[in-house]
């Protein structure tokens, strides 16, 4: 387990946060989406998104962006966020429809941890 020392660059952080922080990254291949995080810690989505960059930044996990289309409940594709937005036209993999403009997808991030984290 790696421990991710937070009192400088994550001081938002209470005992309590980092407690049900290590349950969630308690094991490697954990996935995080910031609005679920968020309410899980009872914090802003702009923290949550700050612990995500301390993750990635630290070589802890990869971001990623989720792209969703309407023919799916779920998410059709997903890129390492570093890549950006997706270029148009987009063919969604899911029903093949080839999208022309961002309007027609919805997208969202998504962390995942490569090991498990220990928040101290």
């Amino acid at each position: 387990m790696t421990r991710l020392v937070c009192e400088d660059r994550l001081t938002f952080l209470s005992g309590r946060h980092k407690s049900l922080l290590n349950e969630h990254f308690s094991k490697p291949l954990q996935t995080a989406q910031p609005r679920e995080l968020a309410i899980k810690l009872g914090i802003e989505y702009s923290q949550v998104i700050a612990i995500l960059a301390v993750l990635a930044a630290d070589g802890y996990c990869r971001n990623w962006l989720l792209i969703y289309h309407n023919c799916s409940e779920t998410f059709v594709d997903r890129v390492p966020l570093r890549e950006g937005m997706p270029k148009l036209p987009y063919v969604c993999p899911y029903c093949e429809v080839t999208i022309y403009n961002y309007d027609e997808l919805k997208l969202d991030v998504m962390a995942e941890t490569e090991i498990s984290v220990e928040f101290v």
